[in-house]
């Protein structure tokens, strides 16, 4: 019955959810609705929806901190350390998933030239060199939850071709970035990371 109620709610989502995205070229003022197809964090959560009126509820359109939902989705089940445990390994599967769907998956030089004009750099400060962009972006003191949380929320993908400036997610230095991301449990395990860009933006938390 589960499997099924996640299954219909996530056709719902397929056919209804719309979200603002500013069209190329555009001012503030010209936003434009465009389908956002849920991806596999929308999955996973919609995966555990239980019947309306009952548990755990998920509306992709609402602007939460995926972390901050996961929170909410173990204490709706009360789940022992064992199962958060094994549901956490789930989520963070997402999560890397979700990194590779929505930026590629960092094979190509194409996609990090990408990921660093998204941190201010104009098109003639771009390196031609996959190691030098990487290196780049290793200065960058970017939490990936917040990163992730402003791509989805501004729907940013490799393939929307916008000009951003994200420079305002960096953390002044590594220790603050620490700091920051322990004090709020926005940890990912460096040993879980599989995608190539996931882990072009993780770094050392200890030590």
């Amino acid at each position: 019955m589960e499997r099924s109620s996640g299954t219909s709610h996530l056709d719902d989502v397929t056919r209804n959810l719309a979200t603002l995205s500013i069209a190329p070229g555009s001012s503030l003022g010209g936003a434009t609705a465009s389908l956002r197809i849920p991806g596999p964090i929308d999955e996973y959560f919609i995966g555990h929806t239980r019947p309306s009126g009952t548990g755990f509820k998920y509306n992709p359109q609402v602007n939460t901190n995926v972390r901050k939902t996961f929170n909410r989705l173990a204490r709706a089940y009360r789940w022992g350390d064992s199962r958060r445990d094994e549901e956490k390994e789930k989520f963070f599967e997402a999560i890397d998933a979700e990194f590779t769907k929505r930026f590629g998956d960092g094979s190509d030089l194409t996609t990090w030239q990408w990921l660093v004009g998204l941190f201010g750099y104009d098109d003639d400060e771009i390196p031609t060199s996959l190691t030098k962009c990487k290196k780049i972006l290793s200065e960058l003191y970017i939490n990936i939850y917040d990163f992730l949380h402003y791509c989805r929320r501004m729907n940013i993908t490799k393939e929307d071709g916008v000009k951003r400036d994200l420079r305002f997610l960096s953390k002044a230095s590594l220790n603050e970035l620490r700091v920051y991301s322990k004090s709020r449990n926005l940890l990912y395990p460096l040993d879980l990371a599989r995608g190539n860009v996931l882990r072009g933006f993780l770094v050392h938390m200890f030590g």
